[in-house]
């Protein structure tokens, strides 16, 4: 492409591994140009290099204040974003009392805060051109209580539903919301939660490619909702119509 002004600009958080960085390079496969913003500056390059330019990396800690209102500018800078995906989190395993509080009030601002604030400094600015979307990395714990991942649980619970709530209040204006519900999925999100190996060893789990095919595929459909993996999806149907104090039971024996 000669003029990579003229390419589709996608901005993606927690670019630098996992689900964001299989995110950045199926974007790239569609044409897109990606802001690619992470903390992690060495794993932000290495995505960059051989894209010809069309990974632009953006060392952020989103947490920081005036962080989110950096990217969105940068964002503006390079022609605005036609794809928002907000995927940079964090998972905190355990009991909720035995966490340190620091931990927990930070993982809430990275997984909730930082999105909620990045969403609002980008959309309307898609909104003012007519088009656009978001997609919001939430996961299949926003459907069920999950003992020993309480917070985090309830972080992608909130995200579900804001993202749910998004895409209605879009309507018609051409730009677009979905939420993005991945169960188990391999990546080292598991081992910087404290997970140690129980997410190879549930039944269904994903890989990040996986995932990011899945929800490609949906977004493409239209859909609003997506959970990858027919696996995992006949298991969260099944969770979401058990009794609460069943599906509680099974999570606690899957992650205690």
């Amino acid at each position: 492409m000669s003029d990579l002004s003229d390419a589709p600009l996608a901005v993606v958080t927690g670019a630098s591994s996992g689900i964001g960085a299989e995110f950045t390079r199926a974007l790239l496969a569609r044409g897109y140009r990606v802001l690619a913003v992470a903390r992690r500056a060495d794993r932000l390059d290495a995505l960059a290099a051989g894209s010809d330019g069309r990974v632009i990396p953006e060392v952020r800690d989103l947490t920081a204040d005036g962080a989110n209102a950096a990217v969105a500018a940068r964002a503006e800078e390079l022609g605005g974003a036609d794809l928002l995906v907000c995927n940079a989190g964090r998972g905190l395993h355990g009991r909720f009392i035995d966490a340190d509080r620091a931990d927990t009030l930070a993982m809430l601002n990275l997984n909730v805060l930082s999105g909620v604030d990045l969403t609002a400094q980008v959309v309307p600015s898609m909104v003012a051109r007519g088009r656009g979307g978001v997609i919001v990395v939430a996961s299949t714990l926003g459907f069920v209580t999950t003992p020993y991942l309480a917070a985090y649980g309830a972080s992608k619970a909130f995200l579900l539903s804001f993202a749910e709530a998004l895409s209605t209040e879009l309507r018609g204006t051409g730009v677009r919301a979905m939420a993005l519900c991945p169960g188990p999925t391999v990546s080292e999100f598991s081992e910087v939660a404290g997970l140690g190996d129980k997410v190879e060893r549930t039944p269904g789990h994903t890989t990040t490619a996986e995932v990011v095919t899945g929800a490609l595929r949906a977004w493409d459909a239209g859909r609003t909702v997506t959970v990858p993996g027919t696996v995992t999806r006949l298991m969260t149907a099944a969770l979401e119509l058990a009794p609460r104090p069943v599906s509680r039971r099974v999570m606690e024996r899957i992650f205690r």
